[in-house]
């Protein structure tokens, strides 16, 4: 009988281990959006997570979410600071009122639209030239009171928290991407058909990333993806800009690109 019992005690034993290994292998780290980027509540600054505030400078209204202990505008800036520009480029003009903006009847009134959804594009090198080293001046002006252009560790930031271990920038792309697919049909019809593939997210956190692209020194825009500036720079005088398409990640450029203004 003592046998048995033993035989028995242990066979319990092993399933007992077997099953809380099984359940571990189970437990995956999932994000949480709720933990993350919640929309409701108020964040360390005293304000409402998600909601607007106005430029003082020009009286433009901004949409803001909060995402880990970041603050960030959800929407491309807008101010016409020095050598910042709408995008003047007649295809993408024309393709934004084909495909999103049907109230208006003139390319102006396109022009104007396309700007107000997607962002003027800004330099902040000295004197707007293609190369060169950072305006201090103009870059710490050109974001509103209380704002700035964030840093390349500021994305990082950002980055991380919209991923768990394990899960690729695939992921936080998702995650950060507009919903609307309107807007991402502008990019679709990009030449390179490689790119065509760019296409809408979940926008887990309000972050509305549209595919705003840079513009070329020419003043024909790329909008394939989102081009986004940082204030670090590296490699010769090269601008760390944060893009975000079908993955995220940094490229070194000294084109026009859209701004995203974080909280000081």
């Amino acid at each position: 009988m003592n046998g048995l019992v033993k035989i028995v005690l242990l066979f319990t034993i092993s399933v007992i281990l077997s099953s809380c290994i099984f359940d571990d292998d189970e437990e995956e780290e999932k994000w949480n959006a709720e933990a993350v980027c919640p929309a409701e509540g108020m964040n360390a600054y005293g304000m409402p997570n998600r909601g607007t505030f106005t430029d003082e400078r020009d009286g433009q209204v901004y949409r803001y979410t909060t995402i880990g202990n970041q603050v960030w505008m959800a929407e491309n800036l807008r101010y016409d600071a020095p050598y910042s520009m709408c995008s003047s480029d007649t295809s993408f003009i024309r393709q934004y009122c084909e495909l999103i903006e049907h109230e208006c009847e003139t390319e102006t009134c396109c022009k104007e639209s396309l700007c107000r959804t997607f962002g003027r594009y800004y330099s902040i090198i000295e004197n707007g030239e293609e190369f060169g080293l950072i305006d201090n001046a103009l870059a710490d002006t050109i974001c509103p009171n209380g704002w700035h252009i964030p840093t390349k560790e500021e994305w990082e930031i950002l980055e991380n928290a919209m991923k768990v271990s394990g899960e690729t920038s695939a992921n936080v792309a998702n995650r950060m991407k507009s919903a609307d697919s309107n807007y991402f049909a502008v990019s679709k019809l990009y030449i390179n058909e490689s790119k065509k593939r760019t296409y809408e997210g979940t926008d887990n956190c309000s972050f509305g990333i549209l595919p705003s692209g840079f513009m070329f020194v020419s003043g024909r825009t790329l909008k394939y993806e989102a081009s986004l500036l940082s204030s670090s720079q590296e490699m010769a005088k090269s601008l760390v800009t944060f893009v975000v398409g079908n993955e995220t990640g940094f490229w070194y450029q000294n084109y026009r690109d859209a701004i995203r203004c974080v909280m000081d």
